[in-house]
């Protein structure tokens, strides 16, 4: 099995990354730009064993299009990825109040060019997983747990981009199955 983790260096990503090399035998490509909330050094403590065949790093900005040849390429180092997990995004509410373009871009637009890439290589891969925030929701009342299917209320920049990579996902998956 081969896994592609985007935002792979990132607090969560990083775990995740280090969750499934400790815990399977899967080989994972971590996709990620390396920006000031990620790190190569959150993976340091991982053993060169775990690293050595079943790990690799491929740097991108998925403000650009995932389609060519040489990125294709180090992406499928491994074989076709079975599982995609999504985690590049930019965060932080306070920052999508100073620059929202920005999290436009990476948030929807990078969501978009990731899924345009699976989207032409569907057919090797089985599932897409798209991690977003509960921010999409705005404030709940006391006492409420939301639903998946509750509507959007988002409250700030950051939030209304996650929610719009959200139908993004939606979109295609409706679209392309």
């Amino acid at each position: 099995m081969h896994v592609l983790i985007t935002g792979g260096t990132g607090f969560i990503g990083s775990h995740l990354v280090e969750y499934i090399l400790k815990n399977t035998d899967y080989k994972v490509t971590v996709l990620d730009r390396l920006d000031f909330s990620s790190t190569l050094h959150r993976l340091d403590h991982l053993s060169s064993d775990l690293l050595q065949d079943r790990f690799q790093f491929v740097y991108h900005d998925l403000k650009a299009p995932l389609i060519n040849s040489t990125l294709h390429n180090k992406i499928n180092k491994y074989g076709q990825p079975d599982y995609i997990y999504h985690l590049a995004a930019s965060s932080h509410v306070d920052r999508s109040i100073e620059d929202p373009m920005s999290f436009v871009m990476d948030n929807v637009v990078g969501t978009t060019n990731l899924l345009d890439y699976f989207r032409n290589y569907k057919s090797r891969w089985s599932k897409f997983f798209y991690f977003s925030t509960d921010e999409i929701f705005g404030t709940a009342p006391d006492d409420y747990n939301f639903k998946e299917n509750d509507p959007y209320n988002s409250q700030n920049p950051y939030a209304a981009s996650k929610a719009g990579a959200e139908e993004m996902c939606l979109a295609y998956q409706n679209t392309y199955n």
